[in-house]
């Protein structure tokens, strides 16, 4: 398979919107360097097939069975923004958070809503499961940053108003059980 057929398999398959064919092969050479792949003669200038070598197969089928980890780091990005602009910069907070929460409808409204559930293949199956997954990381990135704006909102009317804020409490916060 070449990189941009890989491209069109991973968005048939999982969803999501488009996947870079480039970036397919920037992968498939770092794999090719490290034994996984090798390639075989272009089929034209820009589609240069690839085979998965027997190492590559084993390290794919270890890579497999591998537990699965979370994927949203603790540290990322917008956590480490919320605590350190919140103190600094609470109104360029609100306004990267709302540019955030339109980078996830975006996101969001690409992913396809699932059609009714009569699941007739494995592989209509796996797609659909595929796309709801994408479908709830992305409502649920949404929730959080409509929570923090709500949040922000609350703390800033109650300065506004000379109303003390619960700073310093460490009481544990109320937790909904699912």
């Amino acid at each position: 398979m070449h990189g941009y057929q890989i491209a069109g398999e991973l968005e048939h398959r999982i969803g999501g919107g488009r996947y870079n064919g480039a970036q397919v092969y920037q992968a498939l050479y770092a794999l090719e360097a490290r034994g996984m792949v090798i390639p075989s003669a272009p089929e034209s200038r820009d589609r240069r097939p690839f085979s998965i070598t027997p190492k590559g197969g084993k390290e794919f089928l270890r890579w497999l069975r591998a537990p699965i980890v979370p994927s949203r780091p603790a540290r990322d990005d917008a956590l480490v923004k919320l605590v350190f602009l919140g103190r600094e910069d609470p109104e360029h907070l609100v306004g990267a958070l709302q540019r955030l929460r339109k980078m996830h409808v975006r996101r969001l409204s690409a992913v396809a809503k699932p059609g009714t559930r009569q699941v007739h293949t494995p592989a209509r199956l796996f797609m659909e499961l595929s796309t709801m997954a994408l479908r709830f990381r992305e409502e649920a990135e949404i929730r959080w940053i409509d929570h923090c704006l709500g949040r922000l909102r609350e703390t800033t009317d109650r300065l506004a108003l000379g109303t003390p804020t619960a700073e310093g409490d460490t009481s544990e916060p109320d937790v909904e059980e699912a």
